[in-house]
């Protein structure tokens, strides 16, 4: 098992079954959905052995084109754990898990990874930007939504 550490008491690990009821309890903590993400997809941030906030990415593939693309889905820390850097620490894993992927997979895939979301403070402060990815070209969920004209989710992405 492969970790980052900062500071003696954290560490940024892999999730494993043990970890599945911190997990829910923190996605629920924001109201997010976890769309049946296995566990062991997801990365923990852990301080003194407990699991403060996690993270997952999803490869997915443009609804038109098929064309190969990586997606920040969730990054979420325990309200007493924020503003502490562990969302930008997990995120910085998440980064460099997809550019290893990058590296080994055969495919092409864009050189840019997507987030949407309502919290677009934390990752432009984490450098992304405002993207001009149309979010019915890119995942087929805004396809089938009702509510893409009035959603409050915005679209950005980072250059890997």
């Amino acid at each position: 098992m492969t970790e980052t550490k900062r500071k003696s008491e954290m560490v940024i690990r892999r999730a494993e079954k043990k970890d599945e009821t911190a997990i829910e309890i923190i996605l629920s903590t924001y109201f997010l959905d976890r769309d049946d993400i296995p566990h062991d997809r997801f990365y923990i941030a852990e301080v003194n052995g407990k699991v403060v906030g996690c993270a997952v990415f999803e490869k997915l593939q443009t609804v038109e084109s098929r064309e190969i693309f990586y997606e920040i889905h969730t990054i979420a820390v325990m309200p007493s754990y924020k503003e502490k850097g562990y969302g930008g620490l997990l995120l910085n894993r998440l980064e460099t898990e997809i550019k290893k992927l990058k590296t080994d997979e055969k495919e092409k895939s864009s050189d840019e990874i997507f987030t949407r979301t309502t919290a677009s403070g934390f990752f432009i402060h984490e450098g992304f930007s405002k993207s001009g990815a149309e979010k019915t070209k890119y995942w087929n969920e805004c396809v089938r939504c009702g509510k893409i004209e009035i959603c409050s989710q915005t679209v950005l992405s980072k250059k890997i």
